[in-house]
């Protein structure tokens, strides 16, 4: 299972993937919160789907912001260290 981060227009969504099937997905605004609802809201995405953190095996980032701005950094912070993580589990 992978959790994609996706930011377009102000809009995040959580998307739950199975190799390339999309199983379930979350969207909020963004609205300069994201270090406040980001986590909670993967939380929430596993929980509906009956999932524990370790059947992620990735998270990835896709964004059409650039990368200099802190929403971006964010979630990719959150991202990579997700994916860091996993590597000693």
């Amino acid at each position: 299972m992978i959790i994609e981060i996706k930011i377009e227009e102000r809009q995040v969504e959580l998307i739950l993937k199975d190799k390339k099937n999309v199983l379930d997905s979350y969207k909020f605004e963004e609205e300069y919160q994201l270090s406040e609802k980001l986590l909670p809201n993967i939380d929430k995405l596993l929980k509906k789907n009956k999932l524990k953190v370790s059947d992620i095996q990735k998270m990835t980032v896709k964004s059409d912001i650039g990368d200099n701005f802190t929403t971006y950094r964010i979630a990719r912070a959150v991202s990579d260290s997700f994916n860091f993580a996993r590597k000693f589990k």
